[in-house]
C-alpha cells in the first residue's frame, strides 16, 4: 500500500534634567559604554543544503525509517513522538522526514502527530478526520514509499517549503513522487501545515524528473 494511499485517506530613552535643590540645574549623565560582554544578536542561518547534510542517520520508528541529527534534531523522542529541532534549513528538514513518516504508520502514531505538530487549523481537522477511517491494520509497511530525495522550494526562519522526494517500491523503473510539505516555526519548533483540505494528494505530484533533487535517504 502506497503512502499517498495511507495518507490521503512576529523605550525610546531620554534624559532628563534634574534639580539639586538650589534652583541650578544638573547635567544629564553620560550613556555608559557597552559591557565587554554584550553581543549583537546573531542572525538565524538561512543558507539552504545542497548535498546531503552530514551526521544524519536513520532510524526505525514503528516499520519506517526517519531521519535523526545530533545537530537538527529531534531532541524529545517518546514512544510514538519526536520533537524538538533545530531552527536551520536542516532542522527543517529533519522536520518534514520526521513528522511525514510518523503521519503515515498507525494510530497510535499519526494521532498524536498530527494533533501536536501540525498547526491547528481546519484543514488538520479535516485530515484527522480522513485518517480516522482508514484501516492501517493490514498495512505492508514494507511496500511504503520511503524517503530518497529533498528540493528547497523557499526557506525563511519562519517558513519552509520542501519538497520531500518518495520513492514508491516498484519491481521496474524507480517511481517517485513528491510532497510539497510546508513547515512553520511555532512555539519553538517547526512545525507541519496539513495540506489544503486535509488531502495529502493536493500537495502530491509524480515525477520521473529528478533535476535539482538531492538524493537523501535510508540505506
Amino acid at each position: 500500500m502506497a503512502l499517498i494511499v495511507l495518507v490521503a485517506g512576529a523605550i525610546i530613552a531620554v534624559s532628563t534634567l534634574t534639580d539639586d535643590g538650589t534652583g541650578t540645574t544638573g547635567e544629564a549623565p553620560s550613556a555608559s559604554p557597552p559591557s565587554a560582554d554584550s553581543t549583537a544578536p546573531q542572525a538565524l542561518p538561512t543558507t539552504v543544503p545542497t548535498t546531503a547534510p552530514s551526521g544524519v542517520r536513520w532510524e526505525l520508528a514503528g516499520q519506517l525509517p526517519v531521519p535523526v541529527s545530533v545537530a537538527a534534531g529531534p531532541k524529545t523522542v517518546t514512544d510514538t513522538t519526536a520533537s524538538g529541532y533545530a531552527h536551520t534549513p536542516e532542522g527543517a528538514l529533519i522536520a518534514a522526514g520526521q513528522i511525514l513518516m510518523r503521519s503515515s504508520l498507525g494510530r497510535e502514531y499519526w494521532k498524536p502527530t498530527i494533533e501536536r505538530q501540525f498547526v491547528p487549523s481546519a484543514d488538520r481537522d479535516r485530515l484527522l478526520a480522513e485518517m480516522g477511517t482508514v484501516d492501517d491494520s493490514s498495512v505492508d509497511y514494507g511496500a511504503v514509499s520511503k524517503i530518497a530525495g529533498f528540493s528547497y522550494q523557499s526557506y525563511t526562519p519562519d517558513t519552509a517549503v520542501i519538497g520531500l522526494v518518495l520513492r514508491a517500491p516498484s519491481a521496474g523503473a524507480p517511481q517517485y513522487h513528491v510532497l510539497s510539505l510546508t513547515l512553520l516555526w511555532r512555539d519553538g519548533d517547526w512545525r507541519m501545515q496539513a495540506p489544503p483540505g486535509g488531502a495529502w494528494i493536493s500537495v502530491n505530484r509524480r515525477t520521473n524528473d529528478l533535476t535539482g533533487v538531492v538524493e537523501w535517504g535510508p540505506q
